[in-house]
């Protein structure tokens, strides 16, 4: 399954950079794939990338060997993450009672109050995108039209509020 958002709509035409969805299943498979690999992958590979699911243990080995035959044919050095890392950082988006500090804080910073009850009600994706996002300050714009799309909720941006004054 391939899920879109629609904050990254200008992304899915000619997969140009690593939607979160598919970052989210690289990461649930534990390799680490950068876009410098990604660009070098046909329209058609990356396409693959994006619908393969990894729901199952057995699907995520399908991908996980999909993903390790594309890097070996690239000549690239595979990256993989212990299980142990894996876990930790699944941890920060998996736990629903806890929001992760880095995503409170950013939507603090939009001065919006993100609730336990929200966090819950968000599925793993969201809270996986919530969560990459955060982590980079040059995607705080990003984050802001996630956190919009998420909680159907709208923010004021920062060239509306010196319009506003």
């Amino acid at each position: 399954m391939f899920r879109k958002f629609k904050f990254e709509q200008s992304i899915y035409d000619r997969l140009q950079g690593i939607p979160l969805s598919t970052r989210y299943k690289l990461d649930r498979v534990g390799i680490h794939f950068d876009l410098k690999n990604w660009t070098r992958l046909s329209n058609e590979e990356r396409q693959v990338l994006c619908h393969l699911p990894v729901r199952s243990q057995g699907e995520m080995e399908c991908y996980r060997e999909y993903l390790l035959y594309l890097l070996k044919r690239l000549k690239e050095k595979v990256e993989l993450l212990d299980a142990s890392t894996v876990q930790r950082e699944r941890s920060h988006w998996e736990s629903l009672t806890r929001i992760p500090d880095e995503v409170y804080l950013r939507a603090l910073e939009l001065k919006v109050l993100l609730s336990p009850t929200q966090w819950i009600q968000m599925d793993d994706l969201e809270r996986y995108s919530l969560y990459r996002l955060s982590l980079e300050k040059h995607l705080m714009d990003r984050f802001a039209q996630a956190l919009e799309e998420f909680l159907g909720i709208a923010l004021r941006r920062m060239g509306e509020a010196a319009e506003a004054s």
